[in-house]
């Protein structure tokens, strides 16, 4: 059994977890830190690829125990040139090129950078195929994370063609990434039977990941034209899917015809103001409530926790905070509401 791990949004971990246990069926879930969901599986690394919520995966190589001052590089050197890595470039006729990412978290008179710098000297001390590449493009790519003095040694299994799902895709401001997106779709529990609706659909992020399963409908739109193109452009055309130019405030749906509704509401930069917040967060959700059926509910994104709890109590919604995120420097909670 492979040693696995997943990086992720720091507060989403739970989310990757039960999407490792229901996707990936020989998994077992070892251990969960911050930004890290480790695990075993036997499947191929191809099978692994079905894990939206992920931003990377990776194969964990070696643990081991560091020292704390410059001179005990030269031990992340030794350690790491008495690994045999040929595993990491098979399939490859020719030498491969490599770099090493380290973090560092402790008191150490050394800097990641340095310890990265010896982890590279090790690997091409061993491994002749390989050909450390500081700068620019490399066939492969190596980890190194140093916690006090424990050490561990990974190889990235995924490019970021991964996370942000393709290359061309059209990404406007503030877009959401993708695989936030997609902890908000698989929060949801998404059914063949859903009619879904993003509102404020920017870039159409969330519509993209929700059309990975099963729908029986699904509409996004914004207020924005510039969104709405690019919406289209990376959702293209399929059926059961429109995206429109709306205003949330004002949606052109029949009242109760929508089970589920998925958004990421305007906050932060998003915004001009945060004195629009309030009246806009009341407006939008007191739309919501009149298209969504009996038992339908709401997941959103926002870090304007004082707005959203005072205009969910304004149009009568129970809301529930389902998880707290670390983004860039802010701190949104994503939120299910539901008609009381």
């Amino acid at each position: 059994m492979a040693h696995l791990f997943a990086t992720v949004l720091p507060g989403l971990e739970y989310v990757l977890e039960n999407e490792i246990r229901v996707k990936i069926t020989d998994a077992k879930i070892e251990n969960i830190e911050r930004g890290k969901v480790f695990f075993t599986s036997d499947l191929p690394a191809d099978a692994l690829m079905v894990l939206r919520t992920a931003d990377n995966l990776y194969e964990s190589i070696h643990r081991f125990r560091v020292g704390p001052h410059k001179i005990h590089l030269i031990g992340i050197e030794k350690e790491i040139s008495q690994l045999d890595l040929s595993c990491s470039s098979r399939n490859r006729s020719e030498p491969v090129s490599f770099n090493v990412n380290a973090s560092r978290k402790g008191k150490h008179t050394y800097s990641r950078f340095e310890a990265a710098e010896a982890a590279a000297r090790g690997i091409a001390k061993r491994n002749a195929f390989c050909r450390h590449e500081i700068a620019g493009t490399h066939d492969i790519e190596f980890r190194l994370d140093i916690d006090h003095e424990e050490a561990m040694f990974a190889l990235r299994l995924t490019d970021a063609a991964f996370r942000y799902r393709k290359n061309a895709r059209s990404f406007t401001n503030a877009a959401l990434r993708p695989t936030i997106a997609h902890a908000l779709v698989w929060l949801s529990s998404p059914e063949p039977t859903d009619v879904f609706v993003d509102p404020c659909c920017g870039s159409g992020t969330i519509v993209s990941e929700r059309i990975a399963y099963a729908y029986s409908r699904i509409c996004g739109g914004d207020l924005s034209k510039e969104a709405v193109a690019a919406s289209l452009e990376n959702v293209g055309i399929r059926d059961h899917v429109k995206i429109r130019h709306w205003d949330a405030r004002r949606l052109p749906i029949e009242a109760g015809t929508v089970n589920k509704m998925v958004t990421n509401l305007p906050f932060g930069r998003q915004i001009s103001s945060d004195e629009l917040i309030p009246s806009l967060y009341q407006a939008v959700f007191k739309e919501m409530r009149r298209v969504l059926d009996k038992n339908g509910f709401v997941l959103c994104m926002t870090d304007a926790d004082a707005a959203l709890q005072t205009a969910a109590r304004q149009v009568d919604f129970s809301c529930r905070k389902e998880a707290a995120l670390s983004l860039k420097g802010l701190h949104p909670a994503i939120y299910r509401l539901e008609k009381q």
